[in-house]
């Protein structure tokens, strides 16, 4: 059973990867690209991360995962934030129609 649903998390990780990259081919401007590709990879790697969680032999191993989840966690959505915010105050527009909201 528990491999069952560590091959499950696998096979969730490998959607959200995939729908990552489908994003990045088909969405319109680089912001919205951005976020495909973010919400994407942390989706995977979390998914990623809990296959792996379900598969190691002991506790050791399962606390040095969650810390690197823990840090992925945290550093790809600020990463993600800096590179669209750096793209806005160097002059990269939107496409057309896209709300922005200053501040």
């Amino acid at each position: 059973m528990i491999k069952f649903l560590a091959n499950l998390s696998f096979v969730g990780s490998f959607c959200a990867f995939a729908l990552g990259t489908f994003g990045l081919f088909r969405l319109p401007d680089p912001y919205t690209r951005l976020h495909g590709v973010g919400m994407g990879d942390t989706l995977g790697v979390g998914f990623a991360g809990l296959g792996l969680l379900l598969q190691s032999p002991n506790w050791a191993m399962r606390i040095k995962l969650l810390v690197a989840l823990l840090l992925f966690w945290t550093i790809n959505p600020t990463m993600t934030h800096l590179v669209a915010k750096a793209g806005l105050i160097h002059g990269v527009h939107p496409v057309e129609g896209t709300k922005v909201i200053k501040g």
